[in-house]
């Protein structure tokens, strides 16, 4: 999980992914098949162990305050140099002579995904009063997402924790808010 995490699906060697593994390539290939099924449960552990975290970090508090604790947090994670500094899902687009069309769709759902929970956080938000009306949980949302994988993509090329926990600053003074009532 950590060479893919740290060095992406392309530049990701069978020699440093059995290294990694402490076993050879005919242990890796009987084990999983290919690097591609190796690949597909690394990304699998990792977004499984995500999904808990997502959900703990959104539980019991406000939509805004679950959305910084999220974009803190990953930015804890992005920068913390024990984690390699990288968030699996955001490397680049895996390429169609390298990877088939299933894993390429898998990995984008598991992008689309965070968004999704993003979404349905924000539309309880509208709903509840907390944002007005006009907010689109839909555009937030996306918002959020792209917010959180350039995060991840500023820590991997060198962005530092405070930097990127300025900008979360910046984001989070755009929140909207909801009107007051009359």
């Amino acid at each position: 999980m950590g060479v893919f995490a740290s060095k992406g699906y392309e530049s990701a060697s069978l020699t440093d992914l059995t290294d990694a593994m402490g076993i050879n390539r005919v242990s890796l290939y009987a084990t999983f098949g290919n690097k591609e099924a190796l690949f597909m449960k690394a990304l699998t552990r990792y977004t499984d162990a995500g999904d808990r975290r997502l959900a703990s970090l959104l539980a019991g508090c406000s939509a805004r305050e679950a959305v910084e604790n999220l974009l803190r947090d990953s930015v804890r994670r992005f920068t913390d140099p024990k984690a390699g500094g990288v968030c699996f899902v955001t490397h680049g687009p895996l390429p169609e002579d390298t990877v088939s069309d299933d894993t390429r769709r898998y990995v984008a759902r598991k992008r689309e995904a965070i968004e999704m929970v993003l979404k349905h956080l924000l539309v309880r938000a509208v709903e509840d009063g907390e944002l007005a009306r006009e907010v689109s949980p839909t555009t937030l949302a996306r918002f959020l997402s792209v917010l959180i994988q350039g995060l991840a993509l500023q820590a991997q090329h060198g962005g530092t924790r405070r930097e990127l926990l300025h900008v979360v600053d910046v984001a989070m003074a755009a929140w909207p808010t909801a009107h007051p009532k009359a």
